[in-house]
């Protein structure tokens, strides 16, 4: 898989150097390389490098790779074997295994599947606050798709305190309180995600739903439109578009005197 030069592996480090990886590391961090680049590839490539003894760090790039290239369903149980595996052998990455596993679960529409991994790599406690938000911030989704929204609401409260840049934990805030009536607190939330993610049709969609909710039909109109503006051909400037026409429709019939 790999084309090492041999002489690599004889260079003399310095006491004070890391120990040289193992032809393991090296060549788990080529595959991860690979799949963000050639997901097909790369699983085809884990998937040999797991025959041939390639142990838990074969079956995380294996998973990995599914993962990128969008086959959730195949992706989870590799990544959780990995994480299995990892474990057992002390390896503080199983957790961003088991994130990973939660992550692919998420996508997969599987939420109690994603809660149970997601719940096993917070509970390690060695990610790092940035990883753990990012993992708060699925549970949240999970829990939301578990109709459990207070929980949800707690979830997004820890992403928040972990990684206050995290802009998608504002803006989910935002949609959650916005469902959950709680208007102040979704204007406060999307006023904070504008600022971390500016010209961004989801920010922009997501604002006009909670201008209409607060009654404020021409800020609305203002947001639905910038969200088209910003990304014409993507699922929210379609969102918006509907949100659009439907406040058209509603709107009364002018009274004004028509010109002859």
């Amino acid at each position: 898989m790999l084309n090492l030069l041999p002489s690599l592996l004889f260079i003399a480090a310095p006491a004070s150097a890391q120990p040289l990886p193992t032809l393991n590391e090296v060549q788990f961090d080529e595959c991860i390389k690979l799949a963000g680049a050639d997901p097909a590839s790369a699983v085809t490539e884990a998937s040999l490098w797991t025959q041939q003894g390639g142990g838990y760090l074969a079956r995380a790039c294996h998973g990995y790779a599914l993962a990128t290239d969008f086959k959730f369903d195949l992706a989870i149980p590799m990544l959780t074997e990995a994480a299995k595996l990892a474990e057992d052998k002390g390896d503080a990455r199983a957790a961003r295994f088991w994130a990973q596993a939660g992550n692919a679960a998420l996508a997969a529409d599987t939420p109690d599947a994603a809660l149970a991994a997601l719940d096993k790599a917070l509970a390690s406690q060695t990610l790092e606050s940035t990883e753990r938000a990012d993992s708060e911030v699925d549970r949240a989704r999970a829990l939301v798709a578990l109709n459990r929204p207070a929980d949800a609401e707690a979830a997004l409260t820890t992403a928040r305190k972990l990684s206050p840049e995290n802009g998608t934990a504002w803006l989910l805030s935002a949609t959650l309180a916005r469902r959950m009536n709680k208007l102040p607190d979704a204007l406060s939330y999307i006023q904070t995600t504008a600022a971390l993610l500016p010209r961004d049709a989801a920010v922009a969609l997501e604002a006009g739903n909670i201008a209409i909710a607060a009654g404020d039909e021409a800020a609305a109109r203002k947001q639905w439109e910038q969200s088209i503006a910003i990304a014409p051909n993507s699922r929210q400037a379609a969102s918006a578009t509907a949100q659009l026409a439907a406040l058209a429709a509603s709107a009364p019939p002018s009274t004004e005197p028509q010109s002859r």
